[in-house]
This record gives C-alpha cells, structure tokens and sequence, in this order.
C-alpha cells in the first residue's frame, strides 16, 4: 500500500465497499486540521473508495476540487472490504445497520471468491470474527432475516442505534405496516433491550388476541400521549402489560392493600417483581449512615439467637 495524491474527480464512490450509513461528512468538520500526515481516505487501483466516503463528501460539499492524499493499495474484495472495515472501526466505529451491512457484503465476497463452498460452509463467519472486532452473533436466524433488516425499511432505526438486534430480528416477524408504529415507538422513547422485546411479545399476543393492527392497539391505548409524560416508557409498558392481562391491574390493587397493612417504617419500601411475573420481592432501606447496614445486621442475628 503507498500513499499519493489521487484527484477528487477521479475517486469513484460507489456502493461496492461503502459502510457508512448514513454518511456523514460532517464528522470532518474538524478531523479535517487534525492528523495532518495521515490519509483520511483509502482506495484501491480503481480508485473506489474503501475507506473514507464520508471523507470524500466532505471535501465535494466544500466545493474544493482538489487532489487529495490518499492510501492505495492492490486487493482483492473480500480484503479490501476488511480494510475498510477495521480502518473505520478503528477511527469512528460501527452502528448496528453497518454491521449487518458489513456482515452482507463479506458474506458475498467470500463466496464470489471460493463458489465451491457455496453449499453451506460457515468458514466465513469464523473468518469475520478472526479477522475483525465484530460484535454481534452470526446464526441462522440473523441470516434468515438478513436482506430484510438491511434493506430500507429498517436503515433509520438501526443506523440510529434506538432498537436492539434482538427486537429487530422478533420485529421482522411483523408486517411492514405494523412495523412503521413500533419504528415511531423506539425512536422517540429508549427502551431497554428487554422492555424492546417485551413490547413486542405482548403486542404480538394481543393482536393475534383481538384480530387487529398494531395501529388499533396503539390508538386505543393512547400510545402517542404517553410521550408528554415524565417516564413514557414505564408508562408505555405498564399500559401494554395491562391491556394484554386485565388481571394485573387487580394483582396491584391487592398488592397496595398488603403493603397499607404492614405499616412499614417511612424508610423501608417493598417492590414486587416487574408485572408480578416472580414472587420475588424486593426490600429498599434507606439509612442515614453505613453503620445503619451493622445495627440492622445485628439486630437480625438477635432475633435469630432469640428465635433458635
């Protein structure tokens, strides 16, 4: 690999080795002063692009046309497209719809390079994680729904990093009509991982309950005026749990009464298990210092002795 100078112009920016969605010329905004001597663009002898495309818009918005230091080298696609996998890995990192973009793309070069192993082989996904800091687990479920996560329809969300792979592979299971409201939901609120999945299951369970749309769910549970509220996604969970078991909102009833009658201290709070889903129960103390947490203990081994 050398480094030249290569004009604009004659860069070609195409699809092929592109890794950045979206693109985003503006994180050059002040790379640009910033490592002086180092290449901030890598093409091959086609001078596509391998590494840098954002790089590349950046200096065609400045309306600078100019030649442009630049790494070049002679390699195969598969290796080239690992080359600029790890360069932009190293410099600014992955969202998840890259990732999987990544993972698409190496599997098609790997197999337009060795046709015989077409029938099945894994020997590519073992050579991602070899060969690559790569993150996220390669299955048969993830490759089954692979061109539907990396097509169009789910760029926004997974480029924006507000929905967990998981939730995505469980919301390819949905219709793309159904798909655009829970897109609207995760994008304005941060579930976790598992309140994600949680949503999901339980919308699921009562669409297929009710015969109807998650649009109709949505609307008859006042979703969008959760979002004025202080914490829309507890709101929003407790809400959907609720409506799928009518039994909850009587399990919390009979909870508060429980609790009235033990008057308990002021700093000692009881929590059951999210959505009554274990009979565990949570104990809160609030003490005004660490050696509450000795008097209580002995206290305890107290009763204990008394009690033995």
């Amino acid at each position: 690999m050398i480094i030249k100078k290569v004009k604009l112009s004659d860069i070609k920016n195409e699809n092929k080795f592109l890794l950045s969605y979206p693109l985003r010329p503006e994180l050059y905004q002040n790379w640009e002063n910033s490592f002086l001597d180092v290449p901030k663009i890598a093409v091959n002898q086609k001078n596509e692009i391998l590494f840098g495309a954002d790089f590349y818009h950046y200096c065609k918005i400045q309306k600078k046309p100019r030649e442009i230091d630049a790494m070049q080298g002679d390699f195969p696609d598969k290796e080239a497209l690992l080359l600029g996998y790890n360069l932009k890995d190293k410099f600014y990192g992955f969202n998840l719809y890259e990732k999987l973009i990544f993972v698409k793309k190496f599997k098609h070069f790997y197999f337009l390079a060795r046709p015989a192993d077409a029938d099945g082989s894994r020997g590519w996904i073992s050579e991602i994680y070899e060969r690559t800091g790569l993150d996220i687990k390669i299955n048969d479920e993830l490759l089954t729904q692979l061109e539907t996560l990396t097509g169009n329809e789910f760029l926004k969300i997974l480029s924006a990093d507000r929905i967990a792979l998981k939730a995505a592979l469980k919301l390819c299971g949905f219709t793309s009509q159904d798909r655009k409201f829970f897109f609207l939901l995760f994008a304005r609120a941060a579930f976790s991982t598992s309140h994600q999945l949680k949503i999901l299951e339980l919308m699921e369970e009562i669409m297929f309950r009710d015969k109807t749309s998650c649009a109709a769910v949505f609307e008859k549970l006042n979703i969008k005026d959760c979002f004025d509220s202080r914490n829309p996604r507890e709101i929003i969970v407790e809400k959907i749990f609720k409506y799928r078991f009518p039994e909850y909102s009587q399990k919390e009833q009979e909870w508060q009464k429980k609790i009235k009658k033990l008057k308990l201290p002021a700093n000692v709070k009881l929590f059951h298990y999210p959505f009554f889903e274990k009979r565990q129960v949570d104990v809160h103390i609030s003490l005004p210092d660490p050696q509450g947490i000795n008097r209580i203990i002995k206290n305890l081994e107290q009763k204990g002795d008394r009690q033995s």
